[in-house]
């Protein structure tokens, strides 16, 4: 049996957000400030609330216990001076908000965040996927639709298996991305807390406006990775030919071929940042196509770029900007069939920073 195994180096080129499934609120966490490279900024102290507890005196543990109960607590009405022995971790405030009510977790390893790497595969997978789609595959996801086989879904399961498994036994066993590993990353310090806002086209081209709910702006709250921060990886793939003939994979073998991944994920990222670039223009958002303008010069075959994590929305994920090119009829039957959809744009949000960056951009390298 043999392979490859190359060290992975990411770059993060704007904040990244891989949820771990769990939040924390104000009852959990206490604003401060502290000094950065010479500046004073806002943090937050998220503590242990367990060992703040155990440290109580009984009368305050009492008033503790009742002060949870109201669901308007906020940790530094009852004490605005925690002590560092009960803080687990500080996270820079990025959201230029004077009141943060919960914050959606990163996820992490004793405290540390990282970026998985079954994301990093899957991100890759899709990108293959996209690749792989011939004239014939859109043809029959096209007519599945019309028949209504398929109803608001961008995958095709069969196609799944035409590309990636022999077609016998158990998908997962007669599957080719069993023989590629991706490692989860090394890990950084100090989260950086971002205020999430969706920008949405409108039905007046040219115009948008940010999605809001009552009358108010709808707001959220995520722990992330911060830009320009550093990762290593490693991508091993495993080639043993009797494996690969006893399986009737060998015809999948280029997908595990280095080359072959670096430029699909180049093309996949090109096609995906000139249409972020389209729909920018459309609605004149002017500052997301500063970002793309930018991020386009910076996706090379020898470091392509990739697209992960919150914010990646439906076209990094799927199939759909290759049916919307290829088959725009199918495309907007499937558009239909969501329970909102609009005539003028589909999909028609786009989540941001305050400061106005897109979510889950990384470059890769490998060596």
């Amino acid at each position: 049996m043999s392979g490859e195994s190359y060290d992975l180096h990411l770059t993060t080129l704007s904040p990244i957000h891989i949820g771990s499934g769990k939040s924390y609120s104000c009852c959990e966490f206490v604003p401060a400030k502290a000094k950065s490279k010479g500046q004073i900024v806002k943090i937050i102290k998220r503590v242990n609330l367990t060992n703040y507890y155990s440290s109580l005196s009984d009368d305050r543990k009492d008033t503790f216990l009742a002060s949870l109960t109201n669901s308007n607590f906020e940790l530094k009405q009852f004490d605005k001076k925690i002590k560092k022995d009960f803080v687990r971790y500080q996270c820079i405030d990025n959201s230029r908000v004077d009141f943060i009510n919960e914050v959606q977790e990163h996820i992490k390893t004793s405290d540390k965040l990282y970026i998985p790497g079954s994301s990093i595969k899957g991100a890759i997978r899709t990108a293959i996927f996209y690749d792989l789609l011939t004239e014939d595959d859109m043809d029959k996801i096209g007519k599945d639709i019309s028949s209504n086989r398929r109803n608001n879904s961008f995958l095709s399961n069969d196609l799944l298996k035409k590309h990636f498994t022999s077609g016998f036994g158990n998908d997962a066993q007669y599957n080719i991305f069993r023989f590629m590993q991706v490692a989860d990353t090394t890990t950084t310090n100090l989260p950086r807390i971002e205020q999430v806002l969706a920008v949405m086209a409108t039905d007046d081209r040219r115009k948008n406006q940010f999605y809001s709910r009552h009358g108010k702006v709808v707001k959220s709250y995520l722990e992330t990775i911060g830009a320009n921060k550093n990762f290593k990886s490693s991508l091993t793939t495993t080639f043993d030919s009797n494996i690969y003939r006893k399986l009737k994979l060998e015809d999948k073998s280029e997908i595990l071929d280095l080359n072959y991944l670096k430029d699909v994920l180049f093309k996949f990222s090109q096609d995906l940042i000139y249409y972020e670039m389209d729909f920018a223009d459309k609605y004149d958002i002017d500052y997301l196509s500063k970002f793309y303008e930018t991020l386009n010069k910076k996706n090379t075959v020898d470091a392509p770029l990739l697209k992960i994590g919150a914010g990646s929305g439906l076209m990094a994920t799927s199939i759909a900007m290759k049916l919307k090119e290829y088959d725009p009829a199918s495309f907007d039957r499937v558009r239909n069939s969501f329970r909102r959809s609009y005539d003028f744009e589909f999909p028609k949000s786009r989540k941001v920073t305050k400061q106005g960056k897109p979510f889950g951009w990384v470059k890769l390298e490998f060596n």
